[in-house]
């Protein structure tokens, strides 16, 4: 019942130099900001980082440097260290390139070394600095263009494509969407998470990973709800939770009341936190924290 494999999972990430790869690597697990991620070099050969995602699901990221040199050793020389027994690749499109036939090209060689050593692979495409681009409608006009391009590139693979930035919620909607498909029992997870909201008549609850604070799943009342905004809480939250760390004050929980709701955000298992958010005035914030702390018994056993 827990969140656990038989070993690391792999994760690669590939592009051209300069896409962005280790910003984003940098800003979901290691806690910079956006403004942080200014001062980085170009990354030299592979960085290698192992990170703990919901209890014992170990995560091992491959950032693989994007200039030419190391580009033709990692399709060449190393492709079956590279490319061998891997379980996501995340190729990074750059936005703001002058060769989109050049990034084609490296893409298509990357799936064919895939396709050799690991066959069962899941494929992620970001196309990133999406920031770039202010019009809404052109950059999902822009997102779909790539989308389309992509899905004729392959028959093996089928590749989910998202549009990233640094500065905005999309990279996190990105990377929740990728870690979801990766904890094994996330299906029991979000039946109870559903269960926990109806017994309760929570109007929202969202569990976050603690580390990250990736969205691992959510249930709401109203079945239109998007993710979107979940994704924005997680990017608020984390840039609150670095400026208690700035200040060096420690950052535990949050609670807002008004007329029309009340939240809270809470410590919930050794690995997540849980968003809880009601709108019947009726219901007693003590009586929500109480219920919380009942479920995060059961919970345990499901996410750690």
């Amino acid at each position: 019942m827990q969140a656990s494999t038989s070993g690391p999972l792999a994760l690669v990430i590939m592009g051209k130099s300069g896409a962005g790869k280790t910003s984003m690597r940098l800003l979901i697990f290691s806690n910079y900001t956006a403004n942080d991620t200014r001062r980085l070099g170009a990354t030299i050969d592979v960085e290698h980082s192992t990170v703990q995602f919901m209890g014992d699901l170990n995560l091992n990221i491959w950032d693989c440097g994007g200039q030419h040199k190391y580009l033709d050793n990692y399709l060449n020389e190393q492709k079956e260290n590279i490319f061998g027994n891997v379980e996501v690749l995340i190729y990074v499109f750059d936005l703001e390139t002058t060769n989109k036939d050049s990034e084609y090209v490296l893409y298509d060689e990357c799936l064919h070394s895939l396709a050799t050593y690991s066959r069962d692979a899941k494929v992620y495409c970001l196309v990133h600095k999406m920031d770039k681009i202010p019009d809404p409608e052109k950059k999902a006009q822009t997102v779909e263009l790539y989308r389309q391009a992509l899905a004729k590139r392959s028959d093996l693979f089928k590749p989910e494509v998202f549009g990233t930035s640094i500065w905005d919620y999309t990279l996190y909607h990105a990377w929740s969407q990728i870690v979801y498909k990766l904890v094994p029992n996330m299906v029991t997870i979000e039946n109870h998470l559903n269960n926990f909201r109806r017994l309760t008549e929570a109007s929202e609850v969202v569990l976050f990973e603690q580390a990250t604070f990736l969205v691992v799943c959510s249930a709401s009342a109203d079945p239109a709800a998007g993710l979107d905004k979940y994704m924005n809480v997680s990017q608020s939250i984390k840039a609150y939770r670095y400026t208690c760390n700035q200040v060096q004050l420690p950052f535990s929980s949050i609670e807002m009341r008004n007329k029309n709701y009340s939240l809270f955000v809470e410590p919930f298992t050794k690995s997540t936190f849980i968003l809880v958010i009601t709108t019947d005035t009726d219901i007693e914030p003590a009586v929500t924290k109480a219920n919380i702390r009942e479920a995060r018994k059961h919970f345990v056993k499901l996410a750690d």
